[in-house]
């Protein structure tokens, strides 16, 4: 019985539960090509996109190969040619070098070399950014719109681009802590997160560099100095201080810069790129996450409208998804059971009745379920699958 705080339905109402199995959809992603009646959903209704939005939970096995095969289907069929990740931009650009392209075991190699320097590192995450590399032509395939991770990587180019002695012996003081304390995949970010002296300390080498606004140092040096910033907020808020908000919205403004940045390259390349995101999934709420931040998915779907086209938002429950723990708001938009086959559950044809389904949860629940309605364009439920392996690096899995 549900509580008295929900609001009842009409008897002359569509049955929700009928109408979630009428736009229910199968589908198969084998060979990394998209089929079935979930694709044929998804082919008509992303038909003007821009840009496609792959919202996930990070390290399944299957979600990199469901976007890969999306990816390719998307490629061929209405020539999407970049790909947008949550990920280091150096790291990206040093993965999509013509001697890794379509190579995972030397993109491995890489981020072996540099542990803190990609911030999802399993092997089918690598798979698919070395196969994404190679898929398009462009220069620059797959953009990383992180805040910067990698900082021994950023020193050491910064240490050859120093413009005297002086400096370069800044930077080569900076990059030997670096080397002392993100010696591995554990440490990860400590260096820009833990030392309150850090920011500072870059902000030095900046001003000591006096780089051009449009020159390669000063690219790095803004990358280093922006994400010591953005980590010292949730620091500072580990430590009381009421700043952890700022975690959350600066380092969707920082997608946002580097997603610019790139599509800026892009432009000038050949026109407005077709982009696939595939972002946590708090990053790919259309309007405010569940975080409080205007997201990088919100900036690019009005981009999309801006631009005379669309853009189309995939929230993905990967495998693991165990159904007896869902959140009950979440329940009423998904089979009771979860399906044995890939699915994909069109939001936007329930998106008119979403009132019919909010009247299915608490009240105090309602916004939750109406702003994933309006968040997603539909929802893909992968099959059961194990969670993503790491032999190419022997990494251990970090929380994301």
């Amino acid at each position: 019985m549900l509580a008295s705080s929900v609001i009842a339905s009409s008897a002359a109402d569509p049955v929700p539960s009928e109408l979630l199995a009428k736009n229910s959809h199968v589908f198969s992603f084998d060979g990394g090509a998209l089929s079935g009646p979930g694709w044929d959903v998804m082919k008509r209704e992303t038909a003007n996109s821009q840009y496609v939005l792959l919202g996930e939970g990070h390290d399944d096995k299957l979600t990199p190969i469901f976007a890969e095969s999306v990816y390719r289907t998307l490629h061929r069929t209405y020539g999407f040619d970049r790909v947008a990740l949550e990920q280091d931009p150096v790291a990206m650009e040093l993965a999509c070098a013509p001697e890794r392209r379509g190579d995972p075991k030397a993109v491995a190699a890489l981020a072996k070399r540099y542990p803190t320097l990609f911030e999802f590192a399993s092997d089918q995450d690598l798979t698919f950014i070395a196969n994404a590399c190679a898929i398009g032509r462009a220069p620059n395939p797959v953009w990383g719109l992180e805040q910067a991770l990698g900082s021994e990587r950023y020193l050491e180019e910064l240490e050859a681009l120093a413009p005297s002695p002086a400096v370069k012996a800044m930077v080569s003081s900076v990059l030997a802590d670096v080397r002392l304390v993100e010696k591995t995949r554990k440490d990860y970010s400590k260096f820009l997160h833990d030392d309150p002296q850090t920011q500072a300390r870059l902000e030095a080498l900046r001003s000591a560099f006096a780089a051009k606004p449009s020159s390669r140092a000063e690219f790095l040096l803004r990358g280093l100095v922006r994400s010591a910033e953005i980590f010292g907020y949730d620091r500072r808020a580990g430590q009381g201080e009421f700043v952890g908000l700022f975690n959350n919205t600066e380092r969707e403004v920082e997608f946002k810069f580097q997603f610019r940045r790139q599509h800026g390259e892009a432009m000038k390349q050949g026109g407005p790129p077709k982009v696939l995101f595939k972002f946590g999934s708090w990053h790919m709420y259309r309007g405010r996450s569940p975080g409080t931040a205007f997201t990088i998915a919100n900036h690019v779907h009005e981009l999309a409208i801006f631009n005379g086209g669309d853009a189309y938002g995939i929230l993905i429950l990967p495998g693991e998804t165990n159904w007896a723990d869902l959140e009950a708001w979440l329940k009423p938009i998904l089979p009771e059971v979860k399906p044995a086959q890939p699915t994909l559950i069109d939001l936007r044809a329930l998106r008119g009745v979403q009132r019919l389904f909010r009247n299915l949860v608490e009240k105090a629940d309602q916004g939750q379920i109406r702003d994933l309605m309006n968040a997603f364009d539909a929802i893909v439920i992968l099959p059961d699958g194990p969670p993503a392996s790491w032999a190419l690096t022997g990494f251990p899995k970090l929380g994301g």
